[in-house]
């Protein structure tokens, strides 16, 4: 069988979700709690940003253009919440505080740095222009314009837009249910005495914590024997239960690798095996309506094929119209990297950023599949290309920066 490169594994599981989105209902939050969730619907700005002219600085505001070495008399003040309600006369301005607003009497702003203030008076060091250090009603939003389209993922600095215009609660998609289980005779819960011939299962805590940063409920399926028919009924359950499965362990060719016959057996297999290393056997399937992930039981390959492949595809089925990208840039090689042509090799690495801006990356030692604190020491991946062979110190190589790691 031929392996699938990652950019077309990365369309077939795109195209599969875009032909059968999941039907997801809407749910009211509160508006401090909505960020990194979906919107469900557009948002109308319900007032002008700002709602009416306001100072741009603290100063003095004036009648009309006015030219340097003028005396002018201080009749009243215009604050922030405490607005100027009279009128100016001829040779007269008021003292203005910075988002304060402006009185329709007046059409231009000096900053206090450029008077001289005596008692009552200023005398104007500059030319005071038209319409200067004025921000004007809706110069920044309209009422009614659209701020944002649903299917955007709400960001902390949109909560902050959406306070300034007096929103509460948002209507948002709701989360995902999200089924994870681990397989293997061998595996055994952290906290747990543990046998020589056993090992603790680091695959299943590490997926609730990526699943952390994505809008999803877990549900917890633990783990399971190697036995297909125990797995059957579970992944019948599952299947039920939940919008998506992710599975570790029992994907590959073993004797007690049951997992990838028992998908074929409850649903539908839409693909196996991807160019990529760590983690060629990926099973990308349906149970049913749910969609399915089957991830390698070494568990570098699980923690690398989550970001490579079910991020991006969680986002896609959580209704996001536009799904994150990673951040990739260009990093030389500190070292020698050894590298077998055939499938993209996704290393891990530590990046840092030179004197002269750019930057490098040296390899955390062995980059086998079971090497777990390699990927703990990292900051970042080395994104390999599939038709490349051995690469040597100095080389430039893409680099993808761990999110978690630059915090």
């Amino acid at each position: 069988m031929s392996l699938t490169s990652i950019a077309e594994l990365q369309t077939i599981i795109q195209t599969h979700i875009a032909q059968r989105p999941l039907p997801l209902d809407g749910e009211m939050l509160p508006l401090a709690q909505a960020a990194g969730r979906v919107l469900a619907e557009d948002i109308v700005a319900p007032v002008s940003i700002p709602s009416s002219n306001v100072s741009a600085m603290d100063g003095y505001a004036l009648a009309q253009a006015t030219p340097a070495q003028s005396s002018l008399k201080i009749v009243g003040e215009s604050a922030a919440g405490n607005a100027f309600s009279g009128s100016l006369k001829a040779g007269e301005c008021i003292r203005i505080m910075t988002g304060a607003t402006v009185p329709a009497c007046c059409r231009t702003i000096i900053i206090q740095e450029n008077v001289i203030r005596d008692g009552d008076h200023i005398v104007l060091q500059q030319d005071a222009p038209d319409a200067a250090n004025i921000r004007y009603t809706g110069e920044e939003i309209q009422a009614g314009q659209t701020l944002f389209a649903a299917g955007r993922i709400l960001r902390h600095a949109d909560i902050m837009v959406l306070a300034a215009q007096g929103i509460g609660s948002v209507a948002v998609q709701r989360k995902l249910r999200i089924g994870i289980l681990s397989t293997g005779n061998e595996l055994v819960e952290a906290g747990n005495p543990i046998a020589a011939h056993q090992i603790y299962d680091s695959n299943r805590p590490m997926l609730h914590s990526k699943l952390r940063d994505c809008p999803v409920e877990i549900i917890d399926l633990g783990k399971l024997p190697d036995n297909l028919d125990a797995t059957v009924q579970t992944l019948h359950q599952a299947a039920a239960d939940s919008d998506v499965v992710i599975t570790s362990g029992g994907v590959s060719v073993g004797d007690y690798d049951y997992l990838r016959q028992a998908v074929a057996q409850v649903g539908t297999i839409h693909h196996y095996k991807v160019a990529m290393k760590p983690g060629k056997p990926f099973v990308f399937g349906q149970l049913g309506s749910a969609w399915y992930f089957g991830l390698p039981g070494n568990p570098v390959s699980g923690f690398v094929g989550f970001d490579v492949f079910i991020r991006a595809a969680l986002w896609q089925m959580a209704g996001a119209a536009h799904v994150p990208q990673p951040l990739r840039f260009q990093a030389a090689l500190t070292r020698n990297v050894k590298k077998a042509a055939g499938r993209a090799d996704i290393q891990r690495a530590i990046i840092s950023q030179n004197r002269d801006g750019t930057w490098q990356a040296t390899p955390t030692g062995k980059q086998d599949s079971h090497r777990i604190l390699g990927v703990s020491q990292a900051n970042a991946y080395m994104i390999l290309p599939q038709d490349s062979g051995d690469l040597a110190a100095g080389e430039w190589v893409t680099v993808q920066p761990l999110h978690e790691a630059f915090l």
